[in-house]
């Protein structure tokens, strides 16, 4: 039993009816056919086809030029996300930095290195003004030989301290 699918005689028989006795395969013209076209119709299908083909060459060019400024784009945009990152690590470095520098504990170890000393409640004086803001102060020997008194520990006491 044979298959249709590879029965090759049956492409032979056609092959055969359609040649001639000596071998040229048979020709038979029928009526109509392609359609006469005017030189008109043939430049203008020109003119058109040249046109398309102007018109996908341009998109084709501006979708690759679209591309590559897309591809730049994201360049500069990944270089400014590692400047971000980069001026964030520095900010959060010099903020430790600032938060150890201003410390009350180094700021005590400072002063006392330099000498100072904290302010006592003796040591504030509080001034309170007339309404015409004039300041008037009578000094009496009694003050004026404390202030002295004062000055004089504290340079001693500066002395003593280096």
């Amino acid at each position: 039993m044979q298959q249709s699918a590879y029965n090759f005689a049956l492409f032979e028989e056609h092959s055969a009816a359609e040649t001639q006795k000596n071998g040229t395969p048979r020709i038979r013209a029928v009526e109509g056919g392609k359609p006469k076209t005017s030189k008109m119709q043939k430049h203008a299908w020109n003119v058109w086809t040249v046109l398309m083909v102007a018109v996908l060459l341009s998109l084709t060019i501006l979708l690759i030029q679209s591309k590559a400024t897309l591809t730049e784009l994201n360049g500069q945009v990944r270089q400014v996300q590692r400047q971000i990152t980069d001026a964030k690590s520095e900010y959060n470095y010099l903020s430790s930095e600032l938060g150890e520098r201003t410390g009350m504990a180094r700021i005590e170890d400072i002063a006392k290195q330099l000498g100072l000393m904290k302010v006592n409640d003796s040591q504030i004086t509080y001034v309170r003004l007339e309404e015409n803001s004039v300041i008037s102060g009578s000094e009496t020997s009694v003050s004026r030989v404390a202030a002295l008194f004062q000055s004089g520990l504290l340079n001693v006491m500066e002395m003593l301290d280096p």
